[in-house]
């Protein structure tokens, strides 16, 4: 894991959907590295250095934290596709 942390997505709960912002707030000053806030869909996107994920379920408006997923096509050129 690098020194800024693992990638992760914090799904925001529909009663917070308007106040997003303060929802990314709060994971910020609980040490998340927010890079994207998403208001339409309710995902804040960044990353986090630390193997205990509480902190950030104890923030008002977290539905659930999860790792970011990453998938990758093959080359054009590739027999797979």
């Amino acid at each position: 894991m690098s020194s800024e942390g693992k990638p992760i997505v914090v799904t925001v709960t529909d009663e917070m959907l308007e106040r997003i912002d303060q929802v990314a707030d709060g994971l910020k000053a609980r040490g998340m590295k927010v890079e994207r806030i998403l208001p339409m869909t309710g995902v804040i996107s960044g990353s986090w250095a630390s193997q205990d994920r509480s902190a950030l379920h104890e923030v008002g408006g977290v539905l659930s934290v999860e790792d970011e997923v990453t998938a990758e096509l093959p080359d054009p050129d590739s027999p797979l596709q």
